[in-house]
């Protein structure tokens, strides 16, 4: 019994790690090759694994795409800015954390959420991914809509929907790409954005 109890967690990490190896093996793939012509095979070789040891781990093709995001939305730098968000009471700092941290999360799945955005109009599985990938974002920022309207200091007459829409616009997906491709680094980025979002939400100053 005892011994059971041993290997237990051994085991466990074990699979945790295969999982995360195969995860990443295919998110590497599609990035190079693009989700349609990758094959659970190919991503098999890639994390050095048995085919029957990607489905049995995750699943089938899609499994995998769903996987990689969900990952995603767990990211240990999301739930850490939530933390922080959530123990702030000044909206302009809110604001600040929220940039940042969307920033850095969105560096670390730069290959994952370039993959989503840029397929997700050529493949259903794409598409529930990112459909996936989406909501989670909102509803964060769901969040931190009602934290900001709890705090207070924001303009008169915002609605929890119109900060959160607010904050979808400034911080969403597509805000990212477009300063990121101005060639503004992730600092820069994030502090115009921050800037930006202040302008809109907060009552001006001076």
């Amino acid at each position: 019994m005892g011994e059971r109890g041993y290997r237990s967690p051994v085991r466990a990490r074990h699979a945790e790690d295969t999982r995360r190896s195969i995860v990443e093996a295919a998110a590497a793939l599609f990035a190079e090759r693009g989700y349609a012509r990758t094959s659970v095979a190919a991503v098999a070789a890639a994390a050095g694994v048995a085919v029957n040891t990607v489905y049995t781990s995750i699943g089938n093709k899609s499994a995998l795409i769903m996987a990689m995001t969900e990952d995603g939305a767990a990211d240990a730098a999301a739930v850490e800015t939530a933390r922080r968000i959530d123990e702030c009471s000044d909206p302009r700092e809110i604001l600040r954390i929220l940039a940042h941290g969307t920033g850095q999360v969105r560096k670390e799945r730069h290959e994952a959420l370039t993959i989503l955005l840029d397929n997700r109009n050529a493949d259903p599985d794409v598409a529930a991914a990112a459909d996936m990938a989406t909501r989670a974002v909102r509803t964060r920022f769901k969040a931190v809509a009602s934290r900001l309207i709890a705090v207070g200091g924001l303009r008169e007459g915002l609605t929890g929907e119109q900060v959160e829409q607010t904050l979808w616009f400034y911080f969403g997906f597509e805000a990212w790409r477009t300063v990121r491709g101005f060639g503004w680094s992730w600092e820069e980025s994030a502090d115009w954005l921050a800037e930006q979002s202040a302008h809109a939400l907060l009552p001006a100053t001076g």
